[in-house]
């Protein structure tokens, strides 16, 4: 099974993303967009799906009273929407409760530790374990985290059923841009993620085709997929 999911975060156009999904599309589990829902709606995803994207991810990261994302959720037009872990459980389950696939945010990928014990009083590593507890309670299909704190998920047993998405993945020699908790995808995969999120490395190189067979051969030197 693909392990990337593309984002498409940094294109505004969707003629420009459509023409890139038309190319490379069937090789990434999902295409996850949020700038592009925010500009042409339910079309964005139609001609995602139609350029041959197997899934669209819809990366709103709701935070919101319960009803509030249980509308949301259920009128998105996505196969996967994202929402924040710390909105709590009921908030979660009316998420789950759209039919969609559900992963949740714990703590951004952009925090520093110093941020995060600002924000969340606690260290990365324990923030992470109490938001992907109440995930787990929730019933969501997985989680987002940073690679830094995949393998003490993984190694976790109450977390065995959870699939982990990792942004902040970078081939070496690649720029980490605004993402302050990263790793390549090497170290990613060997540690448990199941989907690596990755979009600049992709979408701005001189050839966008190339550089995504490049990674995909790259992962699948490392785990038997």
């Amino acid at each position: 099974m693909n392990k990337i999911i593309l984002a498409l975060d940094e294109i505004k156009d969707l003629d420009e993303a459509v023409t890139l999904v038309k190319d490379v599309g069937h090789l990434f589990y999902a295409v996850k967009i949020h700038n592009l829902y925010d500009r042409f709606g339910p079309e964005a995803v139609r001609k995602l799906k139609e350029a041959g994207a197997e899934k669209v991810w819809v990366d709103f990261k709701l935070y919101d009273i319960s009803n509030t994302v249980r509308l949301r959720a259920r009128d998105i037009e996505a196969d996967i929407i994202s929402v924040h872990a710390s909105g709590g459980v009921k908030m979660m389950r009316e998420a789950v409760a759209s039919g969609k696939e559900i992963f949740v945010i714990t703590i951004l990928t952009s925090f520093s530790p110093l941020e995060v014990k600002q924000i969340y009083n606690k260290g990365v590593d324990e923030a992470v374990l109490v938001l992907a507890r109440l995930a787990q309670e929730a019933g969501v299909s997985g989680i987002v985290c940073s690679p830094k704190e995949i393998k003490m998920i993984r190694n976790n047993p109450e977390f065995k059923n959870l699939k982990i998405i990792v942004p902040g993945t970078r081939s070496l020699g690649v720029n980490a841009n605004d993402q302050m908790r990263v790793s390549t995808p090497e170290e990613a995969i060997h540690d448990g993620a199941d989907y690596l999120v990755i979009g600049r490395q992709i979408t701005q190189a001189a050839d966008p085709h190339a550089e995504a067979q490049k990674l995909c051969e790259e992962i699948k030197k490392y785990k038997n997929i």
